[in-house]
């Protein structure tokens, strides 16, 4: 009797591999390195790829990167410009994993790139097997986790209108901020949704505004995030006010405490300035906050306000010392209205820096869009920046 053969079973072919967030594996690597790694033998392990031959400090296009699960891109030591590309991709795409190839690495290096945003780091040539462990990993949740770390909030308020808080907010920024690798990755949003200025101080037109997150509702996400910003042009980004005038009791307080620690989980550093009135949702993002700083003129009225608002946060349970007083436009010589130990005493509560009156020359600089530390660099203005930044101790939480 003959026997009956079984259909013959067709091979299984194994699932590609994804990585990531599901999109193919970008590498943006020098050409001798991208010949290597298309000649290796175990190169299917990295699944579907798209890989781009360019030198160390080529700009990445945008283009390149859309829709990618993971970017690997090379670094180099010895070349900032190298390492300020990888920062300037992880602002413009703070979703997207990065993992940075390196000939050659030191703890330094190693550390100053993770601070900077990169997720992995792995060695070029590049190893296939040993990257696609490790892309496995970033898929299996290390990725979320990595990312999951909540950057630092600082509010930035002033205590009456006009006092010079987001002068004062812009410059702060670009103190923290820059693309030096281990410069914490910085954004201001501007919440003063009626006469928001930010990004018009800093000479920049948005495409965009804070008003679409606001709005979004269930559709909030990165990408969401990343189509509102602005590129300050001074190391940090900037979410812009709405352009029309918004009503303060419109915004949802929990959507806007949503949008904000989605912002945060982006950024090393968040700053939000907020109106000079104080409303619920205002007041729960103060409270949110690690830091808030209160900004204030050294006369009657503006001493008066800020007391006010001392009080303010200390009735809803505000521990005092997260909040720093900044006194702004304090002029110098014996003949000064109100000195800055009065100020003290009359707040019952320490002023951190003393800004000088410069406001000539702030404006003038505002008018073309400029920063005062752009012209000048080391002047009294810079001195007082750099001592707020230090005042705020952001590595100690």
């Amino acid at each position: 009797m003959a026997s009956i053969k079984p259909h013959a079973q067709p091979d299984k072919v194994p699932p590609e591999p994804h990585f990531g967030r599901g999109g193919p594996v970008v590498v943006v690597a020098n050409p001798q390195a991208i010949a290597a790694l298309q000649a290796a033998p175990d190169l299917a392990a990295l699944g579907k790829l798209s890989c781009h031959a360019v030198g160390a400090t080529d700009p990445v296009p945008d283009a390149w990167l859309t829709g990618a699960g993971v970017l690997v891109i090379e670094a180099v030591v010895d070349q900032p410009a190298s390492l300020e590309r990888i920062a300037l991709i992880h602002r413009q795409h703070p979703e997207l994993p990065l993992v940075a190839a390196l000939a050659t690495a030191s703890v330094a290096l190693s550390r100053g790139l993770l601070r900077q945003g990169v997720t992995d780091i792995t060695t070029l040539p590049i190893d296939c097997t040993g990257l696609a462990m490790q892309l496995r990993d970033l898929s299996d949740g290390e990725y979320e986790r990595r990312s999951g770390r909540t950057g630092q909030l600082i509010v930035v308020a002033g205590s009456t209108g006009g006092c010079g808080a987001t002068t004062i907010l812009t410059h702060l920024a670009a103190s923290l901020g820059g693309t030096d690798a281990d410069r914490p990755r910085v954004c201001a949003i501007d919440l003063d949704l009626q006469a928001g200025e930010v990004v018009h101080f800093i000479g920049q037109v948005p495409r965009v505004t804070v008003a679409p997150l606001l709005e979004a509702g269930d559709r909030l996400d990165t990408e969401l995030v990343r189509s509102t910003l602005t590129d300050s042009q001074h190391g940090f980004a900037v979410i812009a006010a709405p352009e029309t005038i918004t009503s303060l009791d419109d915004v949802d307080q929990d959507r806007l405490l949503e949008m904000v620690g989605l912002v945060r989980s982006m950024f090393d550093v968040v700053l939000a300035d907020v109106p000079t009135d104080w409303s619920n949702w205002s007041l729960s993002l103060a409270l949110a906050a690690d830091r808030v700083v209160l900004v204030t003129e050294l006369t009657v009225a503006g001493l008066r306000q800020a007391r006010r608002r001392l009080d303010l946060f200390a009735s809803v349970g505000m521990n005092p010392d997260r909040v720093t007083v900044v006194g702004n436009r304090v002029e110098r010589g014996l003949f000064r209205p109100i000195g800055v130990k009065e100020a003290a005493q009359v707040l019952g509560h320490p002023i951190a820096v003393a800004f000088p009156d410069e406001e000539d020359e702030l404006v003038a600089a505002q008018n073309e869009g400029r920063l005062l530390t752009d012209l000048h660099r080391h002047g009294r203005f810079a001195s007082a920046v750099q001592a707020l930044a230090q005042s705020l101790d952001l590595e100690g939480r």
